[in-house]
């Protein structure tokens, strides 16, 4: 629950739109907006969410498919309109800006890229134009790359960049431009990074090498960069059951009441001291074993990461991967445990997860659910994850903006945990960041990040902290009394991570031999899957140079809405069971009743129905923008094929598939009648079009209704499955011979 002893958080925003002339200072925008210099605006009323919008803003599209980049991407808070009636202007937050918390002195904007470069150190500087290449096919998918060579939009804050807005251009920049506006920083680059950074831009500027070999080059230049650093660590742990829970459902690694401090060496091929780990977890499943489940994540994560901690030869996918393997191995025991107890609908038991491991001088955070880490430098406070919930998610499909997701009941139901489903269904996050100066973690559970109390606290109780004025043992003991105190609606865990790298005279350069690896085709192990492109028109002209929430824990989404699935595909089985025994005598069934399913290579078998060229699975195809509004592409969400036309009486599980939706070919199957049905994967889900966005009418794809219930059939969601007839998949959908990894979103291995 908010206190109004805690110090009020200012809010400021960055006026995005298509202005004549600034607005005069002490002005105000929709009565409550306060114009500081513009486009800086302060919220007066940070305590409210705004009015409700009564669709998404167009120019708000690319932000929020890009929105799991959260560290680099402003989000947009609110549209309100100009003093002229006319002008709409999309407010932002999150952006890059510098002042001291809490104080009515005005911030300013953090330093542009091209301006902080030339004092930058060399792993600072790899780690800019690293995230830059992190950053370009995203942005190109969203029609804002170009923003990306804009030396004003480009900010830096500490090691990380941060874009001040977006726009759209019809006109994509090319790889070369790139290596072209890269070229005007090698006079003053870090002479680690000098010879290397000359021949890797010599390359992009000729035309050659790929996207995804440069993201490798650059991790592998930083990776090199950061191995030689030593680094100090200090960690704490803490978790405590809280003034109104009977148990403490939450669990960390160490254990609660641990408290560290040790020296990383530099450059050898074991560490000394077990690289540091810290996992902090918080039970799902109440009395039914969110404790157990907790527990367990704890166990199984720490013991199958522990041959990492003492390598010190371990390249970055490699860690990436073992991170991954970690939190879906422990998905695993969580989930056959539930299975073997025979638990089922809410009495099943989950956790989420959010770690941090330190290793050779780099910060590795995974996570999965609604537990968070946050970094504190000495102007800010900022949250390194996403939830994986209902209201991100939503933003994330460009349905609500953020502010607006919160409103709504169960908006902070969980759509990812360990144990809530099968491990080929979860997608753990995981994020790489450079330590380059003093730096601070906290990693908590919701009993304290909840009602924005981080926000509040982080300057008079984490800053000293940074500051070297507080032990981060009895500051994590602190924020736990403090979380009782404020919060105290549930169990409280903390874990901090102080991380302080110590200079060294001298540093070897980059080997150039790294610039090879630009010419590799390789995913970026780090993509985090955005939504299908936007499709917007021209572009928003800028002329000009977080929300209060109590977050319910529901029983995570997916399987509510398995259990929603289950009972319609019962109650479709009896009719359906009913309507065949009484139509019996009309089925000619072949000698195989199962049905065939096909082999991925197998070519399609003869039938009158159109078939497709070479289909086969694993192949990706693009939702086709239909012409004929009466025309839909709908999926039938049972687990195997109908085995005929059903009557209308039998409500099948549907799902409607959203033009320029991509989608996965999963496998085929022949049923009896000869009738060929293909199963698909939503890999990632189009991004309202701007029609959508500025005016739900009545023809848009959301208006369908189910012709038996007469409700409106939801829209499939990255991850769901179904069944398309053949024929279907020829008209409705078009092959995608060359896909990106936004595009794969959830389809990717």
């Amino acid at each position: 629950m908010p206190n109004s002893q805690l110090p009020l958080v200012h809010r400021y925003l960055w006026a995005q739109g298509d202005v004549d002339a600034p607005l005069p200072a002490g002005s105000y925008l929709a009565q409550r907006y306060r114009v500081i210099q513009f486009p800086l605006l302060l919220d007066t009323q940070p305590q409210l969410a705004p009015p409700p919008l009564p669709a998404v803003p167009k120019a708000a599209l690319p932000y929020l498919a890009l929105s799991p980049y959260l560290m680099a991407i402003p989000r947009p808070f609110t549209q309100v309109l100009h003093p002229d009636g006319q002008t709409p202007l999309l407010l932002l937050e999150e952006v890059p800006l510098q002042g001291q918390p809490h104080s009515d002195t005005a911030p300013v904007l953090l330093p542009t890229l091209l301006k902080a470069w030339p004092q930058a150190a060399a792993i600072v500087q790899l780690t800019w134009l690293w995230q830059v290449a992190q950053l370009w096919q995203p942005c190109l998918d969203q029609q804002v790359a170009h923003c990306l060579l804009d030396q004003q939009l480009v900010r830096v804050d500490g090691e990380d960049v941060r874009f001040l807005s977006l726009s759209v251009s019809q006109v994509p920049p090319a790889l070369s431009d790139l290596g072209q506006h890269w070229q005007g920083l090698v006079a003053t680059a870090a002479r680690p990074i000098r010879e290397y950074l000359t021949q890797l831009t010599q390359q992009l500027m000729a035309g050659q090498g790929h996207i995804g070999g440069l993201i490798h080059s650059l991790a592998q230049a930083l990776e090199q960069q950061a191995a030689q650093c030593p680094m100090q660590v200090q960690l704490a742990a803490y978790s405590d059951q809280g003034p109104t829970r009977q148990r403490n459902e939450d669990a960390c690694f160490p254990p609660s009441g641990t408290a560290q401090a040790m020296g990383l060496q530099a450059e050898t091929d074991h560490q000394l001291t077990p690289a540091p780990l810290l996992v902090v977890c918080d039970g799902v499943g109440g009395h039914e074993g969110g404790d157990v489940a907790s527990y367990s994540a704890i166990a199984e994560v720490t013991q199958a990461l522990q041959p990492w901690l003492v390598r010190n030869d371990a390249a970055h996918p490699e860690i990436v991967q073992a991170l991954k393997e970690a939190l879906l191995t422990a998905n695993q025991v969580i989930t056959e445990r539930n299975d073997a107890d025979h638990r089922r609908e809410r009495g099943r038991m989950g956790t989420t997860i959010v770690l941090a491991l330190v290793h050779r001088g780099r910060l590795y955070v995974a996570h999965l659910g609604d537990s968070r880490a946050y970094r504190v430098r000495s102007h800010n406070c900022r949250q390194l994850t996403l939830d994986d919930d209902v209201a991100v998610r939503d933003m994330r499909l460009g349905l609500e903006l953020y502010s607006e997701a919160l409103r709504h009941p169960g908006s902070g139901a969980l759509v990812q945990a360990l144990g809530m489903a099968a491990t080929s269904h979860l997608h753990p996050t995981v994020q790489l960041f450079s330590i380059a100066a003093d730096s601070l973690i906290l990693l908590c559970s919701d009993g304290l990040s909840d009602h924005d109390l981080v926000d509040q606290l982080w300057s008079s109780e984490l800053l000293p902290v940074l500051q070297g004025d507080r032990d981060v043992a009895k500051a994590a003991q602190q924020l736990i009394t403090l979380a009782n105190t404020h919060n105290g609606h549930d169990n409280v865990t903390v874990g901090l991570l102080r991380l302080s790298p110590q200079s060294v005279l001298a540093i070897a350069p980059v080997p150039v031999q790294f610039v090879a690896a630009l010419h590799r085709a390789v995913p970026d192990v780090t993509a985090r899957p955005v939504t299908a492109p936007a499709v917007m028109p021209t572009p928003t002209t800028v002329r000009s140079s977080s929300v209060p929430s109590g977050k319910s824990r529901g029983w995570p989404l997916v399987m509510t809405s398995v259990l929603v699935a289950g009972l319609i595909g019962i109650v479709g089985a009896l009719g359906w069971q009913w309507w065949q025994r009484r139509a019996a005598t009309t089925i000619n069934a072949s000698d195989n009743p199962e049905g065939t399913v096909l082999s991925p290579s197998a070519p399609p078998p003869a039938t009158e129905e159109p078939s497709i060229d070479s289909l086969s699975v694993g192949d990706y195809r693009l939702v086709n923008q239909l012409s004929d509004p009466t025309a839909t592409a709908i999926l039938i969400t049972t687990t195997s094929p109908p085995t005929t036309a059903p009557p209308n009486a039998v409500d099948l599980p549907k799902r409607l598939l959203s033009a320029q939706s991509v989608v996965q070919v999963v496998s085929r199957q022949q049923i009896p009648d000869g009738q060929l049905w293909v199963r698909l994967q939503v890999c990632s889900a189009a991004t309202p079009s701007p029609a959508q966005a500025v005016d739900e009418s009545a023809s848009s794809p959301s208006a369908v209704t189910d012709t038996t219930s007469n409700l409106p059939l939801p829209p499939a969601l990255p991850g769901d499955q179904g069944w398309l007839l053949q024929s279907d998949v020829s008209t409705l959908t078009s092959p995608l011979l060359d896909t990106s990894i936004p595009q794969q979103g959830l389809c990717i291995d």
